[in-house]
C-alpha cells in the first residue's frame, strides 16, 4: 500500500476489532452496581483531599465542642421554641455568626470545610441551632452580600453580621410556602425611607 493510498475498514471489520477489546467478563467492582445492591464501596472512593488543619479553626472547634456540650439544652430550645438569650449571646461570643464572613471584616474566614465541619456537630447538637446558624450564613445576609455587594456595603454590614446581629431570609410566606420564585413584596414611602 502507498502512502497516498488510504484502506477503508468495513463495518464487519471495526465490530470484530470491537469485539476483541471489549471485556469478556468484569474483572472489578462497578460503584453504581454495588449502590444498587444496597452496598456502598467506600474504598472505590479517592479521599476528599484536606488541607492541614490550621490552629484557629482548632480553638474554635474545641470552644464550640465545650459550648454545645455545657450551654445547650436542646430539650429545653425544642419545648419553649425558644433560643435562651444565653446561647444566642456565648454564640456571639464565639464568634459563630461570622464562621463564613472574610477576616478582613471581622469575621473567622472559615473555608466550606470548615464551615460544613462545626455545622455538622452543631446540627448532631441541636438542629434548631444549626439552622439558625446555617440561615444567617448562607441564605441571610453575608453570603449574597460577598458575592454581590458593594465594597461599602461588606464593610457595613458584613462587619455587623460577623459580631452577632443576626440575618434573616423570609421564605415561608402565605399563599407562597417555601418557594423563594414565587414570594413578592410592597415598599411604600414614608418620608424619606421605603418600608
Amino acid at each position: 500500500m502507498s502512502a497516498t493510498e488510504v484502506r477503508v475498514t468495513t463495518e464487519q471489520e471495526s465490530r470484530q476489532v470491537a469485539e476483541q477489546a471489549r471485556q469478556k467478563e468484569w474483572e472489578g467492582r462497578a460503584f453504581l452496581r454495588e449502590i444498587f445492591l444496597g452496598q456502598l464501596p467506600l474504598d472505590l472512593v479517592h479521599p476528599f483531599p484536606t488541607a492541614p488543619e490550621r490552629p484557629e479553626f482548632a480553638k474554635f472547634y474545641r470552644d464550640m465542642e465545650r459550648f454545645l456540650r455545657e450551654e445547650v439544652d436542646s430539650v429545653a430550645i425544642d419545648a419553649t421554641g425558644e433560643y435562651p438569650d444565653h446561647v444566642v449571646e456565648g454564640l456571639r461570643r464565639l464568634g459563630a455568626f461570622g464562621m463564613k464572613v472574610p477576616k478582613e471584616y471581622g469575621g473567622l474566614g472559615f473555608t466550606v470545610a470548615e464551615y460544613c465541619k462545626v455545622m455538622e456537630m452543631v446540627g448532631s447538637c441541636d438542629g434548631n441551632l444549626g439552622a439558625l446558624l446555617s440561615a444567617h450564613q448562607s441564605i441571610g445576609v453575608p453570603q449574597p452580600l460577598k458575592l454581590f455587594g458593594t465594597p461599602e456595603q461588606k464593610k457595613k454590614y458584613l462587619t455587623r453580621c460577623a459580631a452577632g446581629a443576626i440575618s434573616a431570609f423570609a421564605l415561608t410566606e402565605p399563599h407562597v410556602g417555601s418557594d423563594p420564585a414565587s414570594l413578592s413584596t410592597t415598599a411604600e414611602r414614608e418620608g424619606d425611607y421605603y418600608v
